[in-house]
């Protein structure tokens, strides 16, 4: 029935600050602004998108919570990706990577409004 995922939606609370937050510390690019509220992102090698929605109200997010979060593979080993995040004071919830399997570890982190990306890599 489905082919792909088009885009992920993220809604946040501040357009600007989650814009911030995706383009410099985790390398999206801009590829629309479309106003006080709407913003188009894309990865650098332009296999993800996220449609940034502001204007949102926050609700409390954890672990234990049922959402949709969304997985990102990194393109250098997961412990590698980890480092450079906890480095830019990104708020991880785990404290090393976590293996899958043989070849795959990852681990959690959350935007500046609470919603969880998990980040997959190699181990």
């Amino acid at each position: 029935m489905f082919k792909s995922v088009g885009a992920v939606a993220v809604y946040v609370t501040d357009k600007e600050r989650a814009k911030e937050f995706y383009t410099s510390t985790l390398g999206f690019e801009v590829a629309a602004d479309v106003g006080p509220n709407l913003c188009f992102l894309r990865s650098a090698n332009g296999s993800v998108d996220i449609y940034l929605e502001g204007g949102m109200k926050a609700s409390a997010m954890d672990n234990s919570t049922a959402r949709l979060s969304f997985f990102l593979r990194s393109v250098a080993p997961a412990s590698a990706t980890f480092a450079v995040l906890r480095e830019a004071g990104v708020q991880l919830l785990q404290d090393e990577p976590q293996p899958v399997d043989d070849s795959t570890a990852c681990f959690q982190l959350l935007d500046p409004d609470g919603n969880i990306i998990e980040v997959c890599g190699d181990r």
